[in-house]
């Protein structure tokens, strides 16, 4: 911004300093606009519809006698004098509330009746004093006081309003005026005195008014302007969708491991406070995520987050966090932003923040803006929850060709609820829209309580339910989850305490002690065995031969197990010749684990036919070196042994064992314990792999030392998620193991896999004895 004298150059001499100017402020003065403003006039003349153009004060009346108006004395003195504003909502007033403070610094003012007929009022006092003008045509506003007084209420949001506008004319920002409710400041005053005072606003215009601020800031704020959300979105910083619309079909919504039966589709809410009910939660309460978390491993098919603020105190955060804890699940649920949705920009809001699809009130919009939110929505890949109270609202959700219909059964003016509400549109859909009957997935929205509100709408034809205060209140979430769906809550209950927000810390309390315990599990499979540091076909035919699930082949050179990518190739073929057969090829689809993560992926490699699998072992390489490894040898698995990045198991191709090193006395330091926290973090490795540490020294080798840790340290780590309502956490225990411990070892931990290289050595070398003695105590403890 460059601030400049109205009478220190010519308009020659401003045209040829600024050539690319975006914005003109025009705020001369003291004075009189005809005598005292400069070049104000003349800027205004030339500038006008070229770029926006913003009157402060005089500024206001250098406008109005540029265009033939008259500025006289205000008839009142109000020098220094603030007083409530006014105005129609719309330009430089949009997203402000009415009645804000504006301090003026002139008492001379535009004769009303004098008024050009190029400018209309956007503003006055509730004297009936002009306080804001605007071209009819061309983007040119201006107020008679100065908004960026530290007595002026909203300056800066009226500032961001008007640098936010790009071009000379309206007809280049039609968003900038379009109509909206409330106060008209052009309309006719009786003898200067205050319009007479409208109704009580009902709460929903209460929310809608507050919103329109809402947005105003937050479409200011660096780095978070509409055209910084549409970067982000181009940048596909954005994570990924899923279709909310396919997510809520029969086929999609049983998710629940105890029964393979289509159940009603559920979404889940997570809010703190509603304008109805005040506070729901406190600060014992399980975090966002937390709740979110039990809700998804429930069955839940979309978790609904309140991201409003004032009156339902949630936020844009809370959303991303739920988001993320969920990210990984591999049936995870949709997520939808519940808020009050009056802008595109609240779209690419909810785009950029996780959400999968948003929530449009057809009683907040008219037909014109339900039309052109739908299509944005649509165009960002979303396709929006339609919320509708009446048959006419119905109507109206089905022409913008709504696909998911909610019926709040709340009338969102009074809030009062009418359980019947969904009823009456269902039986609206059947009878006048059977060809839509079909296509549009009806849900139930407010007041749901318990299963048989549930069987209720599932006999209407009902798709699905939202269901927000009554599950926030439950003890066990999970639990309710189960039993508004239908489901048996014997197994695998997703429990959540009230004050276990620290679920996200799970898998550290489990290393440090903090959580403490056994699985409550009733059974467990013998452990896949994988015996590394192979460097003979021989040793690796033994081994596939006794039984071995996972042979590891060591890449790092100063090992004395590293092996050549000719070592290797000779070695797997051997193997995958010997062992390939009919049963490999003609294997059929394997049922998976689905319920998480990890879960997922242990199953996979539990089921998968081509047995025994390899496993290439690297410790610090280039991502290169383990990519064009995979690709040379085609490996099963890859093994990181040393500090590689974390996101580099998204970048190889095969499943990735990661490996984290624990001391092996029982105190454990914070490093080792944050290194182990990750060891359970979802959608990056596949399974953990316990080892013992050998030197914190950088570059020295880490593992194959033939040191036992504690034990304890990995029991705690695989029953750490048991609390979020995940089963055993699948690890890989090695470090120390040979034929003498590996039984206890397996007892003690319950791991997935064991891990040994060392212990079934003789002299350095594979003794075959060994190796067959110990998969078989291995798989039989």
């Amino acid at each position: 911004m460059t601030v400049i004298r109205s009478d220190a150059l010519t308009l020659d001499e401003l045209r040829a300093q600024h050539p690319t100017m975006t914005h003109l402020v025009i705020s001369p003065g003291p004075g009189h606009p005809l005598k005292d403003s400069g070049i104000s006039v003349d800027a205004i003349d030339y500038y006008a519809g070229k770029i926006p153009i913003l009157g402060v004060c005089m500024g206001l009346q250098a406008i109005t006698v540029k265009y033939g108006g008259v500025v006289e004395q205000a008839g009142e003195y109000v020098h220094g004098k603030t007083s409530a504003i006014l105005h129609d909502g719309k330009g430089l007033f949009k997203g402000l509330a009415q009645g804000v403070a504006g301090t003026r610094y002139h008492s001379l003012a535009a004769r009303i009746n004098s008024l050009p007929e190029e400018l209309v009022v956007t503003s006055r006092t509730e004297g009936g004093i002009i306080m804001g003008l605007r071209h009819k045509e061309f983007s040119i506003e201006a107020v008679q006081y100065h908004p960026e007084s530290i007595l002026s209420e909203e300056g800066k949001l009226m500032l961001a309003n008007f640098l936010s506008w790009k071009g000379g004319r309206w007809s280049e920002l039609p968003e900038v005026l379009e109509p909206v409710k409330g106060f008209s400041a052009s309309a006719p005053l009786a003898n200067g005195a205050a319009p007479s005072p409208s109704a009580v606003p009902t709460i929903l215009q209460k929310i809608e008014q507050q919103r329109i601020l809402d947005v105003a800031k937050a479409k200011a704020t660096p780095g978070y302007k509409p055209s910084d959300l549409e970067s982000l979105i181009a940048l596909h910083v954005p994570p990924p969708l899923i279709s909310f619309h396919q997510r809520l079909r029969p086929s999609a919504t049983s998710t629940s491991a105890t029964s393979a039966v289509p159940h009603m589709a559920l979404l889940a809410e997570v809010k703190r406070a509603s304008p109805s009910k005040g506070d729901i939660v406190d600060a014992s309460s399980p975090s966002a995520p937390a709740i979110a978390l039990s809700y998804a491993l429930a069955g839940a098919s979309v978790i609904s987050v309140l991201t409003e603020p004032k009156w339902f105190k949630g936020s844009l955060d809370d959303m991303r966090a739920v988001r993320a804890a969920v990210d990984a699940l591999p049936n995870r649920p949709a997520i939808l932003r519940k808020d009050f949705i009056l802008d595109p920009y609240q779209i690419d809001e909810a785009r950029v923040y996780g959400a999968d699809t948003v929530l449009l009130i057809v009683a907040m919009l008219d037909d014109a803006k339900l039309a052109s939110l739908y299509g944005h929505s649509v165009a960002r890949g979303m396709e929006p929850l339609v919320e509708v109270n009446n048959a006419e609202e119905l109507e109206r959700a089905l022409k913008v060709g709504a696909k998911v219909i909610g019926v709040n059964n709340r009338n969102l003016h009074d809030f009062n609820v009418d359980m019947s509400t969904t009823s009456r549109i269902a039986d609206v859909i059947k009878e006048k829209y059977p060809e839509r009957a079909g296509e549009v997935i009806l849900i139930a929205l407010s007041g749901i309580t318990g299963r048989k509100d549930v069987e209720r709408y599932q006999a209407q034809g009902v798709s699905a339910v939202l269901v927000g205060e009554s599950l926030m209140r439950a003890n066990d979430k999970g639990a309710f989850v189960k039993e508004l769906l239908g489901l048996s809550t014997s197994v695998a209950p997703s429990s959540l305490v009230n004050g276990a927000a620290q679920v996200v810390q799970a898998a550290a309390s489990a290393v440090v002690g903090a959580v403490t315990g056994n699985s409550t599990s009733l059974s467990h499979k013998a452990p896949l065995v994988k015996i590394c540091g192979l460097k003979t076909p021989e040793a690796a035919l033994t081994t596939a031969d006794a039984g071995a699930d996972l042979l590891g082949l060591i890449f790092v050179p100063g090992s004395k197990r590293n092996v050549s990518l000719t070592q290797a190739g000779e070695i797997i073929s051997a193997v995958r010749a010997h062992h390939a057969g009919p049963k490999q090829a003609e294997a059929a689809a394997a049922a998976l684990d689905t319920s998480d993560w990890f879960s997922l992926q242990a199953s996979r490699i539990s089921a998968h036919p081509r047995k025994p699998l390899f496993v290439g072992v690297f410790q610090n390489p280039s991502l290169e070196t383990v990519l064009s490894t995979v690709d040379a040898l085609g490996l099963d698995l890859v093994q990181l042994h040393g500090s590689e990045p974390t996101h580099w198991a998204r970048l190889i191709p095969v499943p990735v064992i990661r490996a984290f090193h624990v001391d092996e006395k029982a105190e454990a330091d914070a490093e080792e314990a944050a290194q182990l926290r990750e060891a359970t973090r979802p959608g990056f490795h596949a399974l953990p792999l316990l080892d013992t540490k050998v030197s914190k020294d950088k570059g020295a080798l880490s593992g194959g030392a033939g040191r036992v840790f504690d034990w304890a340290v990995a029991s705690r780590l695989v029953s750490s998620r048991v609390q979020e309502g995940h089963r055993d956490l699948p690890i890989v225990l090695a470090g120390g193991l040979d034929a003498a411990n590996v039984k206890e070892g397996v007892q003690t931990v319950r791991p997935f896999a064991v891990d040994v290289s060392g212990g079934v050595e003789t002299n350095g070398e594979k003794d075959l004895d060994k190796i067959r003695e110990f998969i078989r105590l291995a798989k039989e403890a």
